[in-house]
């Protein structure tokens, strides 16, 4: 459901990124954006490894059961 949200959140300020003409509202949703992509980016990377082990992802790691 997360995954679906944040694409959603994606396609949104892509287009109203490309519909602003105003630059400070533009740079807001530009900022969105890139904090939105970021939160796809994670909940697609592996968890990281060392020595064997896996080691929890911090903010928000659903599978260390942290939120």
């Amino acid at each position: 459901m997360d995954n679906f949200v944040s694409r959603e959140n994606i396609k949104r300020y892509r287009r109203l990124a490309g519909e602003s003409t105003d630059p400070a509202e533009r740079s807001r949703i530009m900022t969105l954006l890139a904090e939105e992509e970021s939160k796809a980016a994670a909940d697609v990377e592996p968890p990281r490894r060392r020595s064997g082990r896996t080691i929890p992802r911090q903010c928000g790691d659903q599978e260390s059961g942290r939120a």
